[in-house]
């Protein structure tokens, strides 16, 4: 059903805005907003598209538990395309022909758009680092359930997927990342004092822009985010 979405969707998106960029099926928010002086963007409107929907629905029944909620949020959609106008000319290098690139804050090219989604958003691992790193997704939520277990807290990955890969694709990579981490997010705090409960809520955005390549043509990218927010109650 999502890929029959996201198919008619494409083929709706390249009709009504008369873009050539194939594949290059959806800018959503009605575009891909203003461009930066290493970037630009191609304009079009489209349907909403229920993006943690369609992640929902290509993880495994593992990462799918009754304390974890996948929806949309529109301000974190807003975050990631205005901080996506802070990319610079070497964003392009971390764009990697049939694959998804994690984007840190380290990653050439976005310093500054990390920093922007991450204010924008209130997110917890600065970085966006996925892993049991420090200050990644993991180290947060899953081996250290106690730290903050009073505070909603929030952490956040990012991805880079060529235009050439579809959006389809694009997201079951992104989904096959976050897998491992949903699988094991804990419904406690357990054994940590005082006790809490646990709710996550998972939000996938995703947005669209065409920078400018070594050669000066134009390099169509897919840009995905995650963001988890875990709520507690107390025990």
């Amino acid at each position: 059903m999502f890929q029959t979405k996201i198919a008619s969707l494409a083929l709706c998106a390249l009709t009504a805005a008369g873009c050539c960029l194939c594949p290059w099926p959806w800018l959503p928010g009605g575009g891909a907003g203003s461009s930066s002086s290493s970037s630009s963007s191609s304009a079009g409107s489209v349907p909403d598209i229920n993006f943690s929907g369609i992640l929902e629905g290509d993880l495994p029944d593992a990462a799918k538990k009754d304390f974890i909620t996948f929806e949309d949020n529109s301000a974190d959609e807003a975050a990631l395309q205005n901080a996506l106008n802070s990319l610079s000319a070497q964003a392009t290098g971390s764009v990697q022909e049939g694959q998804v690139t994690p984007i840190y804050n380290t990653s050439p090219g976005y310093g500054q758009m990390v920093a922007d989604f991450v204010s924008a958003c209130g997110i917890k691992n600065t970085t966006l680092k996925r892993g049991n790193s420090p200050d990644g997704m993991y180290y947060y939520f899953v081996n250290n359930p106690s730290l903050d277990a009073a505070q909603q807290t929030r952490c956040a990955v990012l991805y880079a997927a060529p235009g050439s890969l579809g959006l389809e694709e694009a997201l079951q990579k992104v989904a096959d990342q976050m897998d491992p981490v949903l699988e094991k997010l804990p419904a406690t705090n357990a054994p940590g004092t005082p006790a809490y409960n646990y709710r996550y809520v998972v939000s996938t955005s995703a947005a669209g822009r065409s920078l400018t390549g070594e050669d000066g043509s134009a390099v169509p990218v897919y840009y995905v985010a995650v963001t988890v927010t875990r709520i507690p109650t107390a025990a």
